[in-house]
């Protein structure tokens, strides 16, 4: 199957596979007839290793689903630049363009409307296949089988010739999923894939991930707002707001030792977790993304914040080894 490949290839290399540096992206605006600008991404860095899962957690409005489009290229970032591959893929086009989107599909998050109701699951399927790797009908065929079989569809002769319309929210998203691996990417972008999905349903999902990330080398920006499952899947975590990151580590070291009072939030409002009482924040108002604000777009709503916080950007400080965070009081 050509979706086999050595799942080791890369990782002994230096570089990363992603290399995200100083990205932003603004949109306009329109406010009292005047035009501005927001900036839901805002100066963003990080990497992804070959076979590594970050995992990209924040509230809604955070900024999430804006990189993940960037990193597509379905939104042109405004500044930065983003490296895939060693290429540098900030502003190509054209052929360009396409041929790196064999390297990097996106699973999207509404499992209802990223399939096309008037499509069978196998035209779901072939189309990339045909289009990404210029296959004959015989071998898109084969291929279209054999995706079915990766995600766990079967029987095969039963689930090709389905409609969206017939099968469960669990069965389009690995549709979904196998409609990704079609092109044979090495990067997946995954938009938050388990939250529309019934939660028995979810743990199933998130293991066939894991298993194609250990099957086929894959790499994944895996996006959600939940640190459970983020710990679950995710080699690292990074914890955005307002277009900021506040906060990056090691999966297991994040949740042992959250240290941003935003982290330790989301840490509190996770189900399951043990704490009780108010939530650690002093507002639950949306952050301001006008483009030229100051200060720490948390400070509205920090417990910990001071005067300094909302006037001036805070520094990176590491806390250990792989874990940063970005406060100006990381001691409370």
């Amino acid at each position: 199957m050509a979706l086999d490949r050595d799942p080791t290839a890369g990782s002994e290399a230096q570089a990363p596979l992603v290399a995200v540096e100083d990205l932003v992206v603004r949109f306009p605006i329109r406010t009292g007839g005047k035009r501005q600008f927001i900036t839901p991404v805002d100066h963003v860095n990080f990497t992804i290793g070959a076979g590594e899962v970050l995992s990209l957690v924040g509230e809604s409005g955070s900024g999430k689903s804006t990189i993940a489009k960037a990193l597509v290229r379905t939104v042109e970032p405004n500044h930065g630049t983003i490296t895939v591959g060693g290429l540098d893929i900030t502003h190509i086009g054209g052929r360009q363009l396409m041929d790196y989107r064999r390297n990097a599909q996106m699973i999207f998050q509404d499992p209802f409307g990223s399939l096309n109701p008037v499509h069978t699951v196998e035209h779901h399927l072939a189309f990339p296949v045909r289009k990404y790797r210029r296959a004959g009908r015989a071998q898109i065929d084969y291929e279209v089988g054999a995706l079915l079989e990766r995600v766990g569809l079967t029987p095969i002769s039963e689930m090709r010739v389905k409609y969206p319309h017939e099968l469960s929210g669990g069965q389009r998203q690995r549709v979904a999923i196998a409609r990704a691996l079609a092109a044979n990417p090495a990067l997946v972008v995954a938009d938050e894939p388990i939250s529309m999905l019934d939660v028995s349903i979810r743990a199933g999902v998130l293991s066939l991930m894991n298993e194609l990330k250990r099957d086929l080398g894959l790499s994944y920006l895996y996006i959600t707002h939940d640190l459970a499952s983020a710990r679950y899947f995710g080699d690292r975590i990074m914890v955005l707001y307002g277009g900021k990151v506040m906060e990056t580590a090691d999966s297991r070291e994040l949740l042992r030792r959250p240290t941003h009072p935003y982290t330790r939030l989301l840490l509190a409002a996770t189900p399951g977790n043990r704490h009780r009482g108010p939530l650690p924040e002093v507002s639950n108002g949306a952050p301001d993304l006008v483009e030229g604000r100051r200060g720490c777009p948390f400070a509205p709503r920090c417990p910990a914040a001071t005067a300094i916080c909302s006037a001036e950007e805070a520094p990176t400080v590491e806390v250990s080894p792989g874990h940063s965070v970005v406060c100006h009081h990381t001691e409370t």
